[in-house]
C-alpha cells in the first residue's frame, strides 16, 4: 500500500465508507507502431513516483523561449469522469490531488457540459467543433469523415507537432491530423501474453454479461479497430468468469493502460519540449473495464458499497423508467461491483494525471503551456438507479472543465458559466494566438456546415466572474426512435423526448433533478420559451437519422 499524504489519490478519502522519460534524442525516436516495451520501468515506485530514468537532457530554460514563443497546449481527458467527483468540487469520496493542483494554477468550470453523453460523438464534436448532428459521427459504431478539418489539423497547419496519445475512438485507422499517434493496440504490443488479464476484464463487465459471451468491446479499446476480427473476437471461450467479489486487476499498476500512456505522454513532453506542441493525452479510466489495481480497488470494497436511493420514477419519461428497471434487475452486487471498481480506476487514473503534469513541471514548461483537464461524458453512479451515461441527466451529461494558463489566465478561480466543452477547438486556437479556424473540411464533403457551430469561451477563461452564455445544448440518441435534445439554461434544463414524455426540471428547486415539471400549468409559459429556444438551436424534426 503506497503511504497516506502522497499525491497518488489515496489519502483523504470519506471515513464513512458510504462511498459516497526518458530522454530520447531524436535518432532514437521510436517509430509509431513498432513494439514500445521500455526496459527499466518495471516497478511500479519509479512509475508512480513520475521521477524517469537515464535523464541526461536539460531542461528547458525561461531564457532558451522568447516571450513570443508559441505557448504548447496539453489536452488531459479521461473518460466518464463525473463531474462531482473532484475534491476542487467539494467532495472527497474519491480523492484527487493532481486535479486538483491543476485547478489550483487555472478556472475549473462547474456548468460544463458535453454535447452528446456517448464517447465517440462527444470526441468527434470536441475535434471538429461541430455537433454530432452535423457530423453523423453518432453512436459508438461511427466513424467520422477523414475530409472533416480538426483541431489537430488546425494546430499542425500553425506550425505545432501534433501528438494524440490515448484513446480517441476513431474505430479506423485514421489519424484526423495527428502527426504522432499512439493508440491501445501499441499499449497491447506492449502487454505481450499479459493481454491475457485485460481480455479477462473485458468479459467481466459488472453490468454487462453479454461481453461475456463476445469479449468484444470497442469502447474499451479491444478491438481498437472496428471489424478486425471476421469471425468475431478469438478471446471468446479463452476467459475466466468472475464472480465480483473484488475488482482488483491482476495487472500492475505499471501494467495499466493508463500508467502506459502516462509514460508515454512524459517521454513526448521531455522529447519535444523545445518546440510548440499540442498533445492530447486521453486516458481510458474511469471508463470500464472497471478493475483498478490491487491497492486502488482495496480502498472501495465491494462488500461495503452502498447504493443511492432511487425514489419515484412515475413521472420520467417511459424509456428512462425501462432503463431503470432493467439496471434493477441486475442485483446489488453487480451495481455495487460498478461502482466500487468506477471508484478505484478514478483515484488511480488521478495518480497517471500527476506523472503527466509533473513531466511538464520538470521540464520547466508549466508557464508556457496551456493545459486542459476535461472528459467526454460524465456516469450517473447510480442516481436514479442508472450507471454510465446515456442520458440527460447531470451526472451523465455535465463534465469536468479545467483550463490553466498561469501567468496568463486567473489562477485558483470558479466560473459557473454555462460552458460546451466543443468550444475548446475555438478556445485553444485564440489562447495560442492562432487565427480562428476558417473551413470546417479538407475538402468538399456535401451538407458539411461552412462553419464551426462551436464558440469559444476564452473570455469567459479571462473574466471567470461573468455570466457567460445564456444556455448549453446537447443531444442523445439521434439514430433512435427516441431522439433526446436538451437545453439548459441558469435555472431550468429542458429535454425535448422525440416520441414521448419530455422533462423540464427547475434547478434552483431541484438540483437533483427528482421532479418533472413537464405538465405544470404555471411553467407552461417557460416550457414553451425553453422549446423554442431548443428548436432554433436544432430542429428534431430535421434530424435525418431518426428512426421513423
Amino acid at each position: 500500500m503506497i503511504p497516506p499524504g502522497q499525491t497518488n489519490g489515496l489519502a483523504g478519502r470519506e471515513s464513512n465508507l458510504d462511498y459516497e522519460s526518458l530522454n530520447m534524442t531524436e535518432s532514437n525516436l521510436i517509430k509509431r507502431r513498432q513494439f514500445l516495451q521500455t526496459a527499466g520501468l518495471g516497478t511500479a515506485s519509479i512509475l508512480l513516483s513520475g521521477k524517469t530514468a537515464g535523464a541526461a537532457n536539460s531542461p528547458v530554460t525561461p531564457q532558451q523561449r522568447s516571450s513570443s514563443a508559441k505557448p504548447n497546449v496539453l489536452v488531459i481527458m479521461t473518460d466518464q469522469h463525473r463531474a462531482d467527483l473532484m475534491t476542487c468540487a467539494g467532495r472527497d469520496l474519491v480523492p484527487t490531488p493532481n486535479i486538483d493542483l491543476i485547478a489550483s494554477r487555472g478556472v475549473r468550470f462547474t456548468n460544463a457540459y458535453c454535447p452528446y453523453p456517448v464517447c465517440v460523438a462527444s470526441r468527434m464534436a470536441l475535434l471538429t467543433g461541430l455537433y454530432a448532428h452535423s457530423t453523423g459521427a453518432i453512436t459508438n459504431r461511427d466513424r467520422l469523415d477523414w475530409r472533416y478539418r480538426t483541431i489537430a489539423n488546425h494546430f499542425t497547419d500553425n506550425g505545432y507537432l501534433t501528438g494524440l496519445i490515448g484513446k480517441m475512438h476513431f474505430l479506423d485507422a485514421h489519424n484526423h491530423g495527428f502527426e504522432y499517434y499512439m493508440s491501445i493496440n501499441d499499449w497491447l504490443m506492449y502487454l505481450g501474453p499479459k493481454v491475457q488479464h485485460y481480455a479477462n476484464e473485458i468479459a467481466n463487465h459488472p453490468l454487462g454479461a453479454h461481453f461475456f459471451k463476445t469479449v468484444d468491446d470497442g469502447g474499451a479499446g479491444l478491438p481498437d479497430v472496428d471489424g478486425l476480427w471476421l469471425k468475431g473476437s478469438p478471446w471468446v471461450g479463452n476467459v475466466e468468469k468472475w464472480n465480483f467479489d473484488n475488482m482488483a486487476s491482476p495487472l500492475e499498476p505499471e501494467d495499466h493502460l493508463d500508467m502506459f500512456l502516462a509514460r508515454e505522454a512524459a517521454k513526448f513532453i521531455n522529447r519535444y519540449r523545445e518546440q510548440p506542441f499540442f498533445l492530447v493525452t486521453s486516458f481510458m479510466k474511469p471508463h470500464s473495464p472497471f478493475y483498478p489495481p490491487r491497492q486502488w480497488a482495496e480502498i472501495y470494497p465491494v462488500e461495503k458499497i452502498t447504493l443511492p436511493k432511487v425514489g419515484d420514477i412515475s413521472k420520467y419519461p417511459q424509456h428512462i423508467q425501462r432503463r431503470i428497471k432493467n439496471m434493477a434487475s441486475l442485483g446489488e452486487k453487480r451495481q455495487r461491483a460498478h461502482r466500487a471498481g468506477y471508484l478505484g480506476n478514478l483515484a488511480f487514473i488521478d495518480t497517471c494525471i500527476g506523472h503527466v503534469y509533473k513531466a511538464l513541471e520538470k521540464e520547466n514548461l508549466l508557464d508556457n503551456t496551456i493545459v486542459v483537464y476535461t472528459s467526454d461524458h460524465g456516469e450517473m453512479e447510480g442516481d436514479h438507479g442508472l450507471y454510465q451515461k446515456f442520458c440527460m441527466f447531470e451526472p451523465s451529461v455535465r463534465i469536468p472543465l479545467i483550463v490553466s494558463y498561469p501567468k496568463h489566465l486567473p489562477e485558483d478561480k470558479v466560473t459557473a458559466a454555462l460552458t460546451e466543452y466543443i468550444g475548446l477547438y475555438p478556445t485553444l486556437s485564440e489562447l495560442a494566438g492562432l487565427e480562428a479556424p476558417r473551413k470546417t473540411t479538407l475538402l468538399d464533403i456535401p451538407g458539411a456546415p461552412e462553419r464551426m457551430d462551436a464558440a469559444s469561451f476564452a473570455n469567459v477563461l479571462r473574466h471567470p466572474d461573468i455570466e457567460g452564455p445564456a444556455a448549453a445544448f446537447s443531444e442523445f440518441n439521434l439514430r433512435s426512435r427516441i431522439s433526446e435534445y436538451m437545453i439548459r439554461t441558469r435555472r431550468y434544463k429542458y429535454i425535448f423526448n422525440h416520441g414521448t414524455t419530455h422533462e423540464l426540471y427547475d434547478h434552483e428547486a431541484d438540483p437533483g433533478e427528482f421532479v418533472n415539471l413537464i405538465n405544470d400549468p404555471g411553467l407552461k409559459k417557460v416550457r414553451d420559451q425553453l422549446r423554442d429556444r431548443l428548436f432554433a438551436w436544432y430542429d428534431p424534426e430535421k434530424n435525418p437519422y431518426r428512426q421513423k
